[in-house]
């Protein structure tokens, strides 16, 4: 395997993600006829029904108006419904009609294969190794980890 033309950790883990999420996509569309950020949307409303989307956008790391564009057009198409907030009327809250919870269901079963085969090329031990890693470089970033500029240039 020949060493990447820039090596950073995050700059492969970018590549990697990249194509996985590009092909992922692909699949989705095909299948279920909604892209991977539709997707996102609807997962968040089938896992938290009354989600806003404030909260959609903050959890999908998804921008406001592009937040605002999947849910007009996910609502154009009836997989979920839009309600205005019951404890403060400027929120709206979005809940997956029973359209959406078929396609999640769906690209979920779809989602848990393409994971599978992504992962197939790892023994059971390393993947326990590489699910534990991941949890703590997540922490890690979380957490905002002492770096500065100031501090790393010296």
């Amino acid at each position: 395997m020949s060493r990447p033309a820039i090596d950073f950790l995050t700059f492969r883990m970018d590549v990697v993600n990249d194509q996985a999420k590009q092909m992922a996509s692909a699949i989705y569309e095909e299948a279920c006829d909604v892209s991977l950020r539709e997707l996102r949307v609807l997962r968040l409303a089938h896992r938290q029904p009354g989600i806003t989307q404030g909260e959609v956008s903050s959890k999908a790391r998804l921008e406001k108006t592009l937040v605002s564009k999947l849910v007009t057009s996910l609502a154009r198409r009836e997989l979920l419904v839009r309600q205005i907030g019951t404890e403060d009327a400027r929120w709206v809250q979005l809940h997956l009609t029973a359209s959406g919870r078929e396609i999640v269901k769906q690209c979920d079963r779809l989602g848990r294969k393409m994971e599978k085969s992504l992962l197939s090329v790892l023994s059971s031990d390393e993947v326990e190794v590489f699910e534990a890693c991941l949890a703590k470089l997540a922490v890690q970033v979380e957490s905002g980890f002492d770096v500065s500029a100031r501090k790393l240039s010296r």
